[in-house]
């Protein structure tokens, strides 16, 4: 199960009775805990782009749930269709839930030998198998720079094409196998393949431009004096965030979450209010 980061964090700045959104609903680890504070007046509407975890949401029929199958970049959208109104909070966790990485064998972790697929969503085309296998060098060797921050960007992108040509790139493995030989070995905490992996993920997925629609299309349908929580685990997300809001306040977990759970390490909850 999903343990929620910063989440007393977050629940402090949850007020009873009053309306919020979850744009992330994941396996329901904030949404579940925002619910029990916001009843019995509350609702909160818990967007879900995965299919498979937005069925499992149906499943737990909680009180004052509204769950919405959808991609956050269309939050304003969803609110129009939903009626909902005086919106008091909206919170983006951008944490990957731990159903993707150890049940949805979709190749979103380097630790288990699985199909190249990485989407969240099964309506989505793009794959991380196609990019490997069909774009070109420099668009490959483009993301691995700009999503993954990959010093060795040139070198893992040739050491692509070189292997797709002999051979389709199909698995989780044949890709590790592939930038194992075009990273120098390096003593280091961080994996060799976790950027290049970042990268295919935040590319398969288009999350960067999504959480830029998002944070856009939030401020719009949000109450005066509401506040955007965000909830964000690596420099570029942080980036579009602390950019976006121009005044927030950041608020960091404490050495004892980091201590219980490991995920915490890298995790910033930067909050906004709107004036």
């Amino acid at each position: 199960m999903h343990i929620p980061v910063l989440k007393k964090e977050v629940l402090e700045q949850i007020e009873k009775n009053n309306n919020y959104i979850d744009t992330t609903f994941g396996q329901g680890g904030h949404g579940k805990e925002i619910l029990q504070k916001i009843l019995p007046k509350g609702k909160l509407l818990a967007i879900e782009r995965d299919e498979v975890l937005y069925q499992q949401g149906l499943k737990m029929r909680l009180p004052g749930l509204i769950l919405y199958n959808d991609s956050y970049s269309r939050i304003k959208e969803i609110v129009q269709e939903t009626n909902f109104v005086n919106i008091t909070g909206i919170l983006f966790d951008l944490g990957f839930c731990t159903f993707h990485i150890k049940e949805s064998k979709r190749g979103f972790s380097f630790l288990n030998d699985e199909s190249l697929d990485m989407r969240y969503s099964s309506k989505d085309s793009l794959t991380a198998k196609k990019i490997v296998n069909q774009w070109r060098l420099e668009d490959i060797e483009k993301i691995l720079k700009d999503y993954g921050e990959e010093k060795y960007a040139k070198k893992i992108a040739l050491s692509i094409i070189k292997q797709r040509k002999e051979k389709e790139i199909q698995t989780t493995f044949d890709l590790i196998q592939v930038i194992k030989k075009a990273v120098p070995y390096q003593k280091s905490k961080i994996h060799f393949a976790t950027r290049t992996f970042q990268a295919l993920r935040i590319a398969v997925n288009n999350e960067l431009d999504n959480l830029q629609k998002g944070l856009e299309q939030a401020y719009k349908i949000l109450d005066k004096k509401g506040k955007i929580m965000v909830i964000s685990f690596h420099s570029l997300e942080d980036r579009i965030v602390k950019n976006f809001f121009k005044k927030s306040y950041l608020i960091l977990p404490s050495q004892e979450e980091i201590k219980n759970n490991k995920l915490a390490r890298s995790a910033k909850l930067r909050i906004g209010i709107k004036t």
